[in-house]
């Protein structure tokens, strides 16, 4: 469901097996997914169009490193993802949990105005995130925990159109009501984070030439940025280098490649060696430090 809710793709930045849960519910009018993971993790990719996107941080612990949205650290009391253009860039800590919310955006903005909160098109269209009153943040909050203990201890419910309503014209109301009266500004009047946009370019050159060879002084060169400010950027926004970040997307790419691949016919070192890892015992020995696995078990998943 991640994937039809967002083109996202996600790369892990800490080594460990990765262990995560997603749970999505359809409530009709609105499609709901929680995700919780324990690493931390960077996800970019377009929005959909026509859609109406609010996440939140479902966790919204004060003393525990937040969610970074184009490199900024959001307030624990946000909900985001809310712009309409534009796309997405998370990282997120090393346990999340998280809850998405994607309904029509027409069909929103018609409930904003039929409940009493007009005029949320304009801040919807230009933010990104909002901070939400903290105790309409946590009525909001304890509503979804509410939908999602219902699914789990009784999952059958979910398949009565009439729940399904119900807990949609609950959950509905709350967030028009926390987004019309927001007390915080948002992304687009904050300052922008230093080097968020190299971070971004280089991002892009990555994704775009993902078995191409490239080395620090290339990749500055691409993004037309000094070594320093590359390095600074990545460091502050991914907590690693760019070159370290880049191993981390191609291991990716590798991972994605064999659990396609036909184990009968498909030679690891090759494949390997296509995302620039020639040597098969460094490429083993990094991929189940990254995933907690070798590939050859990833092959026969």
């Amino acid at each position: 469901m991640l994937s039809s809710l967002l083109p996202v793709q996600l790369t892990q930045l800490a080594g460990g097996r990765l262990h995560g849960e997603l749970l999505p519910l359809d409530l009709g009018a609105l499609q709901v997914l929680r995700l919780r993971f324990d690493r931390p993790l960077h996800g970019g990719g377009p929005k959909p169009n026509g859609r109406q996107l609010i996440a939140l941080d479902l966790g919204a612990d004060q003393a525990q490193a937040g969610i970074r949205s184009h490199g900024m650290e959001l307030p624990a009391t946000a909900l985001f993802g809310l712009a309409a253009a534009g796309e997405i860039h998370l990282t997120t800590p090393e346990r999340c949990s998280l809850a998405l919310l994607s309904l029509d955006r027409q069909r929103f903005l018609q409930w904003a105005q039929e409940l009493g909160g007009p005029g949320l098109e304009e801040p919807l269209a230009e933010g990104n995130w909002q901070a939400i009153d903290p105790l309409r943040f946590q009525r909001v909050r304890t509503c979804l925990r509410r939908i999602f203990r219902l699914a789990e201890r009784h999952p059958s419910l979910m398949q009565d159109p009439a729940t399904r309503q119900l807990l949609c014209g609950d959950l509905v109301p709350l967030l028009v009501e926390a987004l019309a009266q927001r007390n915080g500004h948002s992304e687009r009047l904050a300052r922008p984070p230093a080097r968020i946009e190299l971070v971004k370019a280089a991002q892009a050159w990555m994704a775009e030439h993902p078995d191409e060879p490239i080395h620090l002084d290339g990749l500055c060169r691409q993004v037309a940025a000094g070594r320093r400010s590359l390095l600074q950027g990545f460091q502050e926004h991914l907590g690693m280098g760019p070159m370290a970040y880049l191993k981390l997307q191609r291991l990716h790419g590798v991972r994605r490649a064999l659990l396609l691949a036909d184990p009968q016919t498909t030679r690891i070192s090759e494949l390997a060696a296509r995302w620039g890892f020639l040597n098969a015992g460094h490429f083993a020995r990094d991929y189940r430090g990254l995933f907690g696995e070798h590939p050859r078990t990833s092959l026969r998943a």
